[in-house]
């Protein structure tokens, strides 16, 4: 008899613990989760482009550019003056585009590359002969 209650006291120990660490689980798996940071906004891309100066002031810039034989002129607005760029200058522009307008960020003189022509190896002066083909076996 003795033995019968210890093991129906061992078998109730374990039956409360497993329901005490079922409900321990179920509390922290339905703990309030922390916030998640909020959205960021979408990311502006910077474009850039290059051309001549036509007009600059202390706001806005002007220039003139070629894309497919075709010229147009854009302009900038400057949230700094850039004291360095001159009308008739050769520049490259970055920029981005908020509210319709075109902001300036970034000016840079132009660096105008030559476009390198591929170099043909010359041919050998010698031109080995080339042996006959062989006469085909006969049987």
């Amino acid at each position: 008899m003795p033995d019968e209650r210890k093991s129906c006291r061992m078998k109730r120990f374990l039956t409360w613990m497993i329901v005490l660490c079922c409900i321990g689980f179920t509390l922290a798996f339905a703990a309030e989760k922390p916030a998640s940071a909020p959205p960021l906004p979408p990311r502006i891309p910077e474009m850039n482009t290059a051309g001549k100066v036509l007009d600059v002031s202390e706001t806005v810039l002007k220039i003139e550019r070629t894309l497919k034989n075709r010229t147009e002129i854009m302009e900038f607005i400057l949230e700094k003056p850039f004291l360095q760029i001159k009308a008739g200058d050769q520049i490259k522009v970055s920029y981005i585009e908020r509210d319709g307008r075109n902001i300036l960020t970034q000016v840079a003189p132009a660096q105008k590359t030559a476009v390198k022509k591929a170099v043909r190896k010359d041919l050998p002066k010698e031109i080995k002969p080339v042996a006959p083909p062989a006469p085909p076996v006969k049987k």
